[in-house]
């Protein structure tokens, strides 16, 4: 068996874990549930990124032995501390005993670029902006949570949404379809029952704000000047915080890749989210190259153990990679 190493991309929502060949051959892929120890906890995270290491590698049909080397990008790695709780979880766990880790935003940074040169946006179940420079030095802005301003979440952007309804309802602020909407889709007759979810018996159960994000941007799309609002103002806080990176780790007129990464970005339906980040951010930097993320992140990880083994990770790599992690999920579609 040829030399092969591993990578995981561990979210918030799911962990995806891939071993790949030094050719660039996608052998085996293992799926969890989220493993953020800082929502989960430490047992759960360990648990879920267990169960994709051990699915990834038993799919792939290779030893320990046949493994030289992994990268883990781990949502919740954020501080010193954070990534120290991550090692622990992980030194159980983990078929290397050394390893690569690094944050979530950082692997699909290096798997929308060619060389993880750059800045990373990532919306989806939290929010995060990370760039990188040919230094190597890395520089996040936000992405703790909502009490660092978890800007163009799911979460944020539906409980932005809220606020805005509840405003147009008693006056505070121009009416929205936001409210009709929203009762609709959690079977209130009214909004100012939503507050039942904070009760502390939780009659209603535990609210997924993340769910009514889909809802802010169809309004928006359908015209809705409160939720295009919403979106524009999530947007201008996403590319201030790209600013604050640019300005520290590159050039006035150096070239960025600028990576759209995370659910929110990907399946909202009013492109207004990412036209306002675009245009906040060409504003004050003439020299952006957008990119959408096409590849999953964690070929990103890949790429890091690829280049930590000193392995050549170029586009045509990346190519070969994206091509076999395609084809190895269209022949096993349970995995996706």
């Amino acid at each position: 068996m040829t030399d092969c190493v591993l990578g995981v991309d561990a979210g918030g929502t799911k962990t995806l874990a891939v071993v790949a060949s030094k050719d660039g051959l996608i052998l085996g892929v293992g799926k969890s549930g989220g493993s953020n120890f800082q929502s989960c906890g430490q047992e759960e995270a360990g648990r879920q990124l267990d169960l994709a290491i051990r699915q990834a590698m038993a799919t792939s049909g290779i030893s320990h032995n046949d493994l030289l080397g992994a990268c883990y990008g781990v949502s919740g790695a954020d501080r010193d501390e954070d990534f120290d709780t991550v090692r622990r979880i992980l030194k159980p766990i983990s078929p290397c005993s050394e390893f690569n880790l690094v944050n979530d935003t950082i692997v699909a940074l290096r798997a929308g670029t060619d060389d993880g040169v750059g800045i990373a946006l990532i919306a989806g179940t939290g929010a995060n902006a990370i760039g990188r420079n040919s230094k190597g030095i890395t520089l996040a802005v936000g992405g703790m949570g909502a009490l660092t301003g978890d800007y163009g979440s799911a979460g944020q952007l539906a409980e932005a949404a809220i606020v805005a309804a509840f405003k147009g309802l008693d006056g505070r602020a121009n009416p929205t379809v936001l409210s009709e909407m929203f009762c609709k889709h959690l079977g209130l007759s009214k909004l100012e029952d939503i507050i039942e979810y904070e009760f502390f018996d939780l009659p209603r159960g535990s609210l997924d704000l993340g769910s009514l994000a889909p809802l802010v941007f169809e309004a928006a799309r359908q015209g809705d000047e409160v939720a295009r609002n919403v979106l524009r103002h999530a947007g201008m806080e996403i590319g201030l915080a790209a600013m604050v990176i640019i300005d520290r780790l590159f050039e006035d007129t150096q070239p960025v890749d600028v990576v759209f990464g995370g659910s929110v970005f990907a399946k909202g339906s009013s492109p207004i989210l990412r036209n306002t980040v675009e245009r906040f951010i060409n504003s004050r930097h003439e020299n952006v190259n957008f990119i959408k993320l096409l590849d999953e992140p964690v070929l990103g990880a890949i790429a890091f153990a690829f280049e930590h083994q000193g392995w050549t990770c170029s586009k045509h790599t990346m190519d070969i990679l994206g091509a076999s992690f395609k084809s190895y999920m269209d022949c096993h579609p349970k995995k996706g």
